[in-house]
């Protein structure tokens, strides 16, 4: 049988070497949300650490994620550029506008440090910071293409995850938080509403700006040569926030198989399931004096938000002396999206920890 390495930091500036690019290419999720699925990440790659006899009290966590969004859906119809931008000679409707964000990207940095008070039970913190940039076209005089960006700490999550059961190589794991809105819900920069700064679209804010709470049951079992296992992963929002919206609650499952082909090497298969809500409310700084129309660019629009998806991925975990490497690229077999929103073709994902 081969046995998953214990593994352990004995010098922590040693974490400077794990920071690499990778690109993530997803939905128009806001910087909170994007920042929400690596909480959930963290939670499903640190449960198997719990069930060793013997363990490290604080174990230390790095994760870049990049995304890039690029081409529309509406529903799981793909929608062109072109028809999703007004240019004043079509019909104008609730799914095209003047106002047309071609390349999101998003980068977040999510630093995790856990403290386990025995191998069955730790408190964790994690700490985003978050940048993100939007290239736009329009037909507004002045900005036929002009970029907005925006930058900061995102919500900080506390975490207290416990072993619930374990038997005959098996183990049940849940989790329970708290978010706290740590990130900015009022950036402002130059668009086309006005001259001077304004308030940017949810997409561009750091925070969900309201306390929110994440849960996480997680199963696995080992085998002589293999694990499987799977989780399921809740963030449930409570109240408005001061600009009157909210973020909507997500939710999602995971099944994953993986292989010891030896003490380094663990490859990994999983199919992955995600359903998350529309805003709620609406910031109505973002709007413009048309009744008609008054959503400016669809990123505007808090029913555009939200939607579901299966996603199939490969990776696994390496480990190199004392540091362990875990590496993700997966993608989307099923998409239905709220409203026309930008899609994801692939995504890809770096993580590493070290106990100490």
């Amino acid at each position: 049988m081969i046995k998953k390495n214990r593994f352990k930091c004995t010098n922590i500036s040693k974490a400077a070497l794990i920071l690499a690019c990778f690109s993530n290419y997803s939905v128009a999720n806001t910087p909170s949300e994007m920042a929400d699925l690596t909480v959930q990440q963290l939670f499903s790659l640190s449960t198997d650490e719990m069930s060793d006899k013997t363990f490290d009290h604080w174990q230390m966590s790095f994760l870049y994620k990049r995304s890039n969004l690029d081409g529309y859906l509406d529903g799981t119809s793909k929608v062109r550029n072109q028809d999703v931008l007004f240019d004043g000679t079509q019909i104008r409707t609730d799914k095209n506008f003047p106002i047309l964000p071609t390349v999101i990207s998003q980068q977040a940095y999510i630093s995790n440090i856990q403290y386990f008070f025995s191998p069955q039970e730790s408190i964790s913190v994690n700490i985003p910071y978050i940048m993100q940039s939007t290239d736009h076209e329009s037909i507004v005089p002045g900005y036929d293409h002009f970029n907005i960006s925006s930058r900061g700490i995102g919500d900080i999550t506390v975490n207290y995850s416990a072993l619930l059961a374990s038997w005959q190589q098996q183990r049940i794991t849940f989790s329970v938080g708290l978010s706290l809105p740590a990130g900015s819900i009022d950036e402002k920069g130059d668009t086309p509403r006005a001259s001077g700064d304004q308030q940017l679209p949810y997409t561009m804010q750091l925070g969900s700006g309201t306390w929110d709470f994440p849960l996480g049951v997680s199963y696995s079992r080992d085998g002589a040569s293999y694990g499987w296992g799977a989780s399921v992963f809740t963030k449930l929002r409570t109240g408005k926030n001061d600009r009157n919206y909210r973020l909507g609650n997500n939710f999602s499952a995971s099944l994953w198989n993986s292989w010891y082909v030896n003490e380094t090497i663990h490859p990994l298969v999983k199919l992955v399931y995600q359903d998350w809500g529309h805003i709620k409310g609406q910031d109505n700084d973002l709007l413009v004096p048309n009744p008609a129309f008054p959503y400016p660019a669809g990123i505007t629009n808090p029913d555009n938000y939200g939607g579901q998806r299966i996603t199939i991925a490969t990776g696994g975990d390496i480990v190199l002396g004392t540091q362990k490497y875990s590496l993700e690229i997966g993608l989307p077999v099923y998409q239905r999206l709220n409203g026309v929103q930008p899609k994801e073709n692939i995504h890809f994902s770096l993580h590493w920890r070290a106990q100490f």
